[in-house]
């Protein structure tokens, strides 16, 4: 479960953590998964944070996105011979002395295009496309860089007028592989958004739950076939006497941190009904074992208990994985292990969760990892949340209460 806990001290200096980013079983790191874990350890401020900042952490930004080669850090990464300023701190479109989280997700996504590392596909690189034009709108609107003009002509808050939105979301459809999201996307825009314009804030927090939403529409698509596919392995290995292997999936809505990031990711008239924050548990053997957060080092951070009745969580669905060859009693020597190896003192929102123990699980049962798309899910509702809470106070209030 996404409590939060002690950040690791590398973050909590202000640093970037050295620990592995992206790491979500065998698939590699979108752009945006690595954006977000590094702004989580740049301590930003919600959805800004300090030019001065970035341009102080820039080798450590440089050292986080994969495959960099030295040409592409010198064109990127260092002051060029022209303006004296890096590229990449041109690409953020610092107003004010700030930089939006928009904006350093497109200028990450950017160096990691250069370097042949970026694969977003589908309705992650849909969206990615509408935010550039919504930025683009953005900047039309009068809130360009700061280099763009004085101090005294810059306006004071960056908008968008909301029917330029409901264009560039009908344009989205229209070239969709997926238009019906798209499609239900505007509606709800239409029916809800009772706005002249919106703020780049307001903005930041609608583009991050159609992140979210895009995530979950993919996974729902691709998951029938899935499942038949796993139902007929189950029933071929039933006759051999195997155990089968369930991973359960719940919302994280009864913990109060949590309910104002849900009413985001998961409000009543999302286009997609599903969840915000993710919790995942695997059932093996009649019991399903997980992992959270315990500052107490007397009690463990993984528990079991009965299948899809976690006390803090509300069940929502099964992945069916394949049945394990692995007996009893060494199902619970692995457990043993697992105890020993995940304190609940180490649990971390974005780079130790309860979908990383249970990945973990899985492959050691011989089952293979669980699907992508939850730890995608777990790391960004984790990465919002952590965004909200860093937030200045003015900022909580007025867009989460």
């Amino acid at each position: 479960a996404p409590v939060a806990p002690p950040e690791p001290a590398a973050a909590a200096a202000g640093g970037l953590s050295p620990t592995k980013r992206g790491t979500s079983g065998a698939a590699p790191a979108e752009a945006w998964e690595l954006a977000l874990e590094i702004w989580i350890d740049l301590k930003a401020s919600g959805y800004a944070i300090e030019e001065c900042r970035l341009q102080s952490l820039l080798p450590s930004i440089a050292a986080s996105v994969p495959r960099l080669s030295r040409d592409c850090t010198h064109q990127l990464f260092e002051p060029s011979a022209q303006s004296g300023q890096p590229v990449f701190m041109k690409l953020l479109r610092a107003h004010r002395g700030q930089v939006n989280f928009l904006y350093f997700w497109k200028a990450f996504g950017e160096a990691m295009h250069m370097t042949g590392a970026k694969h977003d596909a589908g309705l992650t690189a849909e969206l990615e496309m509408l935010r550039d034009r919504l930025l683009r709108r953005v900047e039309d609107t009068g809130g360009g860089m700061d280099d763009d003009r004085s101090a005294q002509a810059r306006p004071e808050r960056r908008v968008l007028p909301a029917w330029s939105l409901v264009e560039e979301v009908h344009r989205a459809a229209s070239m969709s592989s997926a238009p019906n999201f798209w499609k239900r996307c505007s509606e709800v825009l239409v029916g809800n958004l009772g706005l002249e314009e919106i703020s780049l804030e307001e903005l930041t927090s609608i583009v991050l739950s159609w992140l979210h939403e895009s995530q979950l529409w993919e996974s729902e698509h691709g998951l029938e076939a899935q499942a038949l596919t796993r139902r007929s392995l189950s029933m071929a290995s039933q006759d051999e006497g195997l155990l089968p292997v369930y991973v359960h999936i719940y919302d994280v809505s009864k913990e109060e941190s949590i309910q104002s990031l849900n009413s985001i990711l998961a409000h009543k008239n999302s286009p997609v009904k599903f969840g915000g924050v993710f919790h995942a548990g695997v059932e093996v053997n009649g019991l399903e074992w997980s992992y959270g957060y315990s500052p107490s080092l007397s009690r463990p951070g993984v528990s079991c208990g009965k299948p899809r009745t976690h006390p803090q969580h509300v069940y929502r669905q099964t992945i069916t994985l394949r049945n394990t060859k692995v007996v009893a009693e060494m199902i619970a020597e692995i457990i043993s292990q697992l105890i020993e190896e995940y304190p609940g003192s180490d649990y971390n929102l974005l780079r130790r969760n309860c979908c990383h123990f249970a990945d973990d699980f899985c492959r050691r049962l011989g089952v293979g990892g669980i699907p992508g798309w939850v730890h995608r899910l777990a790391r960004l509702g984790a990465g919002v949340e952590a965004m909200i809470q860093s937030a200045p106070r003015p900022i909580r209030e007025r867009f989460y209460g």
